[in-house]
């Protein structure tokens, strides 16, 4: 930290929060033959400046792997990469019998809304980090236009190696994770992590049958109202009568029915998103803590090493074990901050979500109640 001379003594400067060099908006999204392309209209805050760059999915992939590729980040918690957005038919039909059940005719359509807002949220989280806000990968993805699709198709090949060869080091290392910690708080951290992304994952799954279950309901009521509107064959003053008073209840169940789709895309769009996000997010930092456990396990073998080193090897060993110390102790520093920054981010988020949540499900509830008690209005002035 730097400091400045006061009164003879020399005083610590404060470091201001990480203000954003960019504001950001994913405006929209098209599918473009076998991919989806995202419009990402950017402000930049020093320049006060606005434009757009056009992302597709593979653009994203490559942000991220060009910051989890870099030096001294073993200690920082990766946003979680989006979802990849679904195109084909087969994935449209059994996301739409998950959603329907396994009997349903109608197929749901493309959910580029959420992939937008999925996205939305992994950039945000990017340009406010201390870290990530300042990298040259994001400033390109946010400002270079022809040239960053060309620079990203450049190193698909040499992407593919560094795919493999990281693969073959967890295998390597997967005896790592169950290693006990020489720091109870990041032990108890560990364990409560296992242990809440079990329960979270949960309590989404159970989320998304309610949302389903809603879902289906309204089909059956739209259903039931279909049914509802057919006509007597003969017209006579009875089933005139009768005509209206179905063509009333149908009004009925179509209105249940806007009122029940409206409260499933409000869920989703709240707590639900919440839920999904931080079951991604939440295996960002279980793999934090893994790297960091790895570099822990390092620093020991260093040490064992450096025990039983030779005095014509012992030179080398004390280098080693002094850059796995570096290495630990870095990392543990910026995990200290990030496990910090990190728990006040979810707590926000689930607040903001459990508050908006609350305020959809009143608001719908007024409106649909009020729709049917307009339809019953209706029926009680009619003389049957």
């Amino acid at each position: 930290m730097d400091t400045v001379e006061e009164n003879g003594r020399d005083s610590p400067v404060l470091e201001e929060p990480f203000a954003p060099l960019y504001k950001i908006r994913v405006a929209d999204a098209v599918k473009n033959g076998e991919a989806v392309q995202f419009t990402i209209k950017v402000h930049k805050v020093k320049d006060d400046e606005d434009g757009f760059v056009v992302r597709q999915f593979e653009d994203v992939e490559w942000l991220e792997h060009c910051l989890v590729t870099q030096q001294g980040v073993s200690g920082l918690i990766f946003p979680p990469l989006p979802p990849r957005p679904e195109l084909d038919a087969r994935s449209a039909e059994a996301k739409s019998k998950k959603q329907l059940g396994s009997s349903t005719k109608v197929i749901v359509g493309d959910e580029f809304q959420k992939d937008c807002r999925n996205l939305e949220k992994y950039l945000r989280l990017l340009i406010s980090h201390e870290v990530f806000g300042k990298e040259r990968a994001l400033e390109n993805f946010l400002t270079l236009k022809e040239t960053y699709g060309n620079l990203r198709r450049q190193t698909e090949l040499r992407l593919r190696k560094e795919l493999m060869s990281r693969l073959s080091n967890v295998v390597g290392e997967v005896r790592k994770g169950g290693h006990r910690d020489i720091d109870e708080k990041f032990q108890q951290v560990r364990d409560w992590s296992s242990e809440y992304l079990s329960a979270l994952k949960e309590d989404s799954a159970n989320f998304k049958k309610t949302v389903f279950a809603q879902r289906r309901l309204a089909g059956a009521y739209g259903h039931l109202g279909t049914s509802l509107t057919s006509t007597s064959v003969y017209k006579d003053e009875s089933s005139d009568k009768v005509d209206k008073l179905m063509g009333c209840l149908a009004e009925a169940m179509n209105d249940a029915k806007h009122g029940l789709e409206v409260l499933s895309t409000n869920d989703e769009k709240t707590l639900g998103f919440q839920l999904e996000f931080y079951c991604r997010y939440m295996d960002s930092l279980k793999e934090m803590l893994y790297r960091r456990t790895c570099l822990l396990v390092q620093y020991e073998d260093a040490n064992k090493a450096l025990e039983k080193a030779k005095p014509q090897k012992r030179q080398a060993a004390e280098e080693a074990q002094e850059a796995a110390q570096k290495a630990y102790n870095s990392c543990t520093d910026m995990a200290r901050r990030e496990l910090k920054t990190f728990e006040q981010e979810r707590l926000r988020a689930f607040q903001h979500g459990l508050s908006a949540y609350a305020e959809s499900q009143v608001k719908t509830a007024r409106d649909t109640y009020a729709l049917l008690v307009k339809s019953l209005a209706t029926v009680k002035k009619m003389d049957i």
